[in-house]
């Protein structure tokens, strides 16, 4: 069998030729196997514990009144217990009822396809917020995927959102703040806030820019009377467009962002206007519309509110709610019925009310309307779902076009009353860092100084990206997406705890963030607001509404009366806020939303931290979602730790390589057809 011809010979039998085939398979199988066990292998995420970086099982939707695309969790639906019937838009407050039985691509999607280097780790250990993927210690058959916070050999604190660390060999060392490395705080900013996203109805009831400059707060905002005048800023009627001339050398000009996004009341009540108005006008009572309309216009002057840990990804409503249905539409003449008394039909019969009383084209009686706003001011999403924790860390982003060659772009961004600001010479691109305009000062090489300098490219004339961030103690300039390389780190300390500040002469936290011009004509096209992960400080499994706080007694709030008022008088209306039948979360709005008294109270200060041990060999993670993942937190009392040993470690997340398709409804049947290509990226 040594000659060649022979075995030629031999292998054109057809028993060898599928010999050779299958031994090819065989080899591939074993190298496949090989690949999988030791270099990469391929994990579906099940769950939002990670959003919203990473999704589980969720819903990609876009907004119909102002076109943001936003991604809201559905894992709820994953055991079977029921489904999302609606969700909020972070941008504009939409509470969108969805049409699942009509519209393939408002159904939930599976999680997200990833990447997992298995070779990752294997001479090197992992490093802190990295996202790394592990056996669950209680169930090893379970892989979970989340961020690595705590380190081995090393005491963990969790305070005011923030990561706190210290040698475990050292209690007495002091505890130092635990700062992300630039990619992975690019990756875990949640946005706030863009106005690129308006919608049409916004303007159409001049409800108010989110930038402007300090006005008055008084029975509702009031502008400031210099806005629009020469020398200072000039906000567009329509969509987002803020102007000023340059003219005012002497002093800078400044604009501060207001967080003022709709809420679901606010979509009832202006759906119910529009109808009005329009049947109105269809009976040829032009008149009467007219009032309507010019009612509307004056109708909305909203209070800011404090910017909080809300979710996207976790502002949803399940089909739980069904039960309220025959109740809540039963007086309204127009409510449509369900076909029969099956689950399917009741919940199909309660879907097309409720969107009726969203965006439909009928008058709804004041009975159900009542209601309805009282379910979504404390109900509805769930008080889990909703944002109960101040967030201070922010990070803001400007589109700017720069008209001459001098003066000086300023920014800031405010916590717990205290700027942060940086400063442009647009003349030089010189760049200075200060607190409180050098009243205090930054440590990032262990040396006190009261600034900070470092150059930039912006100079003259142009087209910029600012973005200027405060996470973890830390200031950071960037120029056109590159980050500005500064004489020192600009870190600073602060207390573990803080509270939100406000005054009648200094808006403070009211108005987290502000750019300002002096000397410069410029235009800013827009404006992006973005917050950091806040890490709810519990050891339980499952969080109640707010953990966090220890001062629930509402007693010490009798005396702002006035300024309830203001801020939401339905809150007067409640006779006992200390009755167990209050909703916690009503209790807690109350507390974020009424300003006058953030620095006349304990409620913000009193908040509880929480520390855990990370022993030799171990490893504490915990989800980006924090109100809503399943993490190392609440492992202690199934597992007697808080952490999991590196031998149930398996690799280092890597990438999205295959997000959910888009579908085509072809006879009925979802068709996966467009892959969601934007979707596709490295894991930080």
């Amino acid at each position: 069998m040594t000659d060649k011809r022979k075995l030629q010979q031999y292998r054109s039998l057809p028993l060898m030729q599928w010999r050779d085939l299958l031994e090819g398979f065989a080899a591939a199988f074993i190298l496949a196997f090989t690949f999988r066990a030791f270099v990469a292998e391929a994990y579906v995420i099940p769950t939002g514990s990670m959003a919203h970086g990473l999704q589980g099982t969720h819903m990609d939707h876009h907004c119909p009144k102002c076109d943001f695309q936003y991604r809201s969790g559905a894992s709820e639906e994953n055991d079977g217990k029921g489904q999302i019937i609606a969700t909020s838009c972070p941008q504009c407050g939409f509470l969108d009822v969805l049409d699942k039985a009509n519209e393939v691509n408002e159904r939930s999607f599976t999680g997200d396809r990833i990447l997992v280097n298995k070779f990752a780790y294997s001479f090197n250990d992992p490093k802190r917020w990295d996202v790394i993927v592990f056996k669950f210690p209680y169930e090893a058959t379970t892989n979970y995927i989340k961020r690595l916070v705590g380190l081995p050999n090393e005491e963990i604190l969790l305070a005011n959102g923030d990561v706190y660390t210290r040698p475990l060999d050292n209690p007495h060392a002091v505890m130092t703040i635990a700062r992300k490395p630039e990619g992975k705080q690019l990756a875990m900013m949640q946005l706030v806030h863009d106005t690129q996203y308006r919608s049409a109805e916004l303007d159409e009831v001049m409800w108010p820019q989110p930038w402007r400059m300090v006005g008055k707060y008084q029975t509702r905002y009031h502008p400031s009377e210099h806005e629009g005048k020469p020398g200072y800023w000039l906000p567009s009627a329509k969509g987002f467009k803020v102007t000023i001339d340059g003219s005012r050398k002497d002093e800078a000009i400044g604009l501060r962002y207001h967080h003022q996004i709709p809420n679901a009341n606010f979509w009832v009540d202006y759906n119910q206007l529009r109808v009005r108005a329009e049947l109105e006008e269809q009976k040829g009572n032009a008149e009467i519309a007219k009032q309507v309309r010019d009612a509307m216009r004056v109708r909305w002057w909203p209070l800011p509110k404090l910017i909080t840990d809300s979710y996207a990804y976790n502002s949803v409503i399940m089909d739980d709610v069904v039960y309220f249905g025959k109740e809540l539409f039963s007086s309204w003449d127009q409510a449509v019925p369900a076909a029969s008394d099956s689950e399917e039909d009741e919940l199909a019969a309660f879907l097309s009310n409720f969107r009726a009383h969203m965006e439909g084209n009928q008058v709804i009686g004041s009975g159900e309307r009542d209601q309805l706003t009282k379910l979504l001011k404390v109900s509805w999403p769930p008080p889990r779902n909703r944002g109960q924790y101040w967030v201070g860390d922010l990070a803001v982003e400007f589109d700017i076009e720069i008209f001459n060659s001098t003066g000086k772009v300023g920014f800031d961004i405010v916590e717990a009353g205290v700027y942060y600001q940086g400063q442009i010479d647009v003349a030089t691109g010189q760049l200075t860092l200060s607190i409180d305009g050098g009243e205090k000062g930054f440590n990032g090489a262990g040396v006190e100084k009261p600034s900070i300098e470092g150059t930039t490219k912006l100079v003259g004339a142009g087209q910029y990206q600012i973005r200027f961030s405060n996470f973890d103690n830390e200031l950071k300039v960037w120029v056109d997406g590159e980050l500005v390389e500064l004489s020192i780190p600009a870190r600073f300390d602060t207390d573990k705890i803080l509270s939100p500040q406000w005054s009648p002469d200094d808006p403070g936290d009211l108005l987290p963030a502000g750019i300002s011009s002096q000397g410069v004509a410029m235009r800013i096209d827009n404006a992006r607001v973005y917050r950091d992960v806040y890490y709810v400080a519990s050891n339980q499994e499952a969080l109640k509404t707010g953990v966090e706080y220890d001062h629930w007694n509402m007693d010490d709030l009798k005396r702002y009366e006035n300024a309830i008022r203001v801020v939401e008088k339905a809150w007067l209306d409640v006779e006992d806020w200390n009755s167990v039948h209050i909703p916690r979360m009503a209790a807690l709005q109350l507390r974020l939303d009424l300003f006058q008294a953030w620095n006349q109270t304990d409620f913000f200060t009193s908040r509880a931290t929480v520390q855990f041990v990370v022993r030799e060999d171990e490893f504490m993670p915990l989800g980006d979602n924090s109100p809503a993942s399943s993490d190392a937190r609440g492992w202690y009392s199934r597992l007697g730790k808080n952490t999991f040993h590196r031998s149930l470690l398996i690799g280092e997340a890597l990438m999205i390589y295959w997000p959910h398709p888009w579908y085509l409804d072809l006879g009925g049947n979802a068709i996966p057809a467009i892959p969601n290509f934007r979707q596709i990226k490295v894991i930080q």
